[in-house]
């Protein structure tokens, strides 16, 4: 094994920095962890209107380093700026077609009322001219520089060409014929692709060779993972993601998994690390919530602190006094109640259809059960949150927004977490969840499935919302009967991913090896 490589991370959102989904969580643990492993780490990432540099140190333009992107009918000018974040170089890549957004993925309600063809909540029109300037000018700063790293880690579709843009052409392949390229596979649904809508629009914007693009040839349309696997190893977040992704009955990644199959592409899973330093919640500093406490070592008390303290802002006619949030609805402390909480994105995706219709049928018989969910995303089921709280008052609250703290807090203080996700390549909310002695509940799914049941979580299916309220009412009595039935388990489950899923564990079992094999 190598004692130190050279490593280059290519990705579109980045923690602290600019963020989006959960891929920014990944690159950064991923990258720093390295560094702590001794290894030399540069992050590639497009420098957006809404990037924030505040804690980067040394920030300065690279040195009389910049180069012509050609794409479609035009060459964009790109020219690069660097910093330093915990021993990792950000490199940027500066360009007006990626400082005029101000998101990394959608446009923003600010850019709607700008331009009323760009609808808030929205993918960039352009995002395919985005994807391609950047992962071109990756791969320009090494022919530039000079500088040529060990290992090229791509993260998702948007990056997924780096490796063929790397092989393009014969003076390309000898400039990295000692690179090792990868490509990890967050979500593989229909949406993530990132695919071109043509061979012709591919060949157009890309300027790749024929050949390359007939291998990502899906009907009409072409597919990067497809391209990427034939330069580049391809591996997800999650060894049952994994399995999906190539069971040619998956039906959720759309034609993608039979395309795997067809083609003999191998997928290995590496189930996402989690640093549990950042979220500590005997460290109020670092959790950012209003009491400390300590579920490994059994002390919870900490936690119904901060239960009260946020269902004192909870209460009918309190507020939460946050620009960023919005409230709808209330909740009715009371001691008998059993709360269950849910953060993260509304979207399809994650089930929240079955949520507020589990919800509804809970809250129709059964008192003691109560709704905290925190999260945005697509209007209609932003809506359908809305109309529950008002539907049922004093026991269902949608938080509309996102604040750091009041994220954690969510999750903080319930007794169970839901995750109904119909699919999960690896899912982070789950460890959020066990490190904050909050008992995830989830659809047997994806990287769900690392819950152990009735050991350091619940999984249930098929996901149902008759079978997700089932499973709410039944640890509703349990609850009501002993207040203290999970306390072990809430101990067992802190311990077991402290123990086992931190990315200095994951890099050095897993990432390592893989690197220098």
């Amino acid at each position: 094994m190598k004692e130190s490589l050279n490593i280059w991370q290519v990705v579109r959102e980045y923690a602290g920095i600019a963020e989006a989904g959960g891929v920014k969580n990944v690159a950064c643990s991923l990258a720093e962890g390295l560094v702590r492993a001794g290894q030399k780490v540069t992050v590639f990432m497009p420098f957006y209107g809404c990037t924030d540099i505040s804690k980067l140190s040394d920030f300065s333009p690279v040195p009389f380093i910049s180069s012509a992107i050609p794409c479609g009918q035009k060459n964009y000018e790109v020219s690069y700026i660097q910093g330093f974040l915990e021993g990792v170089r950000i490199v940027f890549v500066k360009h007006p077609v990626f400082e005029e957004k101000q998101a990394v993925y959608t446009y923003t309600r600010t850019e709607e009322e700008q331009n009323p063809n760009h609808r808030r909540g929205n993918g960039h029109h352009d995002v395919n001219i985005i994807n391609v300037v950047f992962q071109k000018a990756v791969v320009a700063f090494a022919q530039h520089t000079g500088e040529v790293p060990d290992v090229m880690q791509c993260q998702d579709a948007h990056t997924a060409l780096v490796p063929a843009f790397a092989k393009a052409s014969p003076k390309l392949s000898e400039l990295f014929a000692n690179t090792k390229f990868f490509v990890t596979i967050h979500n593989a649904g229909v949406g993530y692709h990132q695919q071109f809508h043509s061979l012709k629009e591919a060949y157009e914007l890309t300027g790749l060779p024929m050949p390359m693009l007939f291998a990502g040839v899906v009907g009409q349309q072409v597919e990067p993972f497809l391209i990427s696997a034939f330069y580049a190893r391809l591996f997800t977040v999650s060894p049952w993601y994994a399995e999906e992704i190539t069971n040619p009955e998956d039906t959720y990644s759309g034609e993608l998994a039979k395309y795997f199959v067809n083609k003999n592409i191998q997928i290995i899973g590496i189930t996402n690390g989690i640093d549990a330093f950042k979220y500590s919640p005997d460290d109020t500093a670092i959790s950012l919530l209003p009491f400390a406490y300590n579920p490994a070592a059994g002390d919870l008390a900490g936690k119904y602190k901060c239960r009260e303290w946020l269902l004192q802002r909870l209460a009918k006619g309190a507020s939460l006094d946050v620009p960023e949030l919005t409230r709808y609805g209330y909740i009715d402390a009371k001691p008998q109640n059993v709360y269950f909480s849910s953060h993260g994105r509304l979207a399809g995706q994650k089930g929240i259809e079955v949520l507020t219709n589990a919800a509804q049928i809970v809250l129709k018989k059964n008192p003691n059960a109560c709704f905290i969910v925190l999260g945005q995303g697509e209007a209609r089921l932003e809506d359908m949150q809305k109309e529950l709280a008002q539907k049922y008052p004093g026991r269902y609250v949608y938080i509309h927004g996102y604040e750091r703290m009041y994220a954690r807090l969510c999750v903080a203080v319930g007794d169970f977490l839901l995750m109904p996700s119909f699919f999960e390549p690896c899912g982070l909310e789950d460890f959020i969840g066990q490190i904050y002695g909050t008992v995830p509940v989830a659809h047997a799914a994806g990287g769900l499935n690392k819950i152990v049941e009735g050991e350091t979580g619940f999984l249930y299916k098929p996901n149902t919302p008759e079978v997700l309220a089932g499973k709410i009412n039944e640890l509703t009595e349990k609850m009501n009967a002993d207040p203290n039935c999970l306390n072990q388990m809430i101990k067992y489950a802190s311990n077991y991913v402290e123990k086992n899923y931190t990315w200095d564990s994951v890099i050095r079992q897993h990432y390592l090896p893989l690197y220098n094999n």
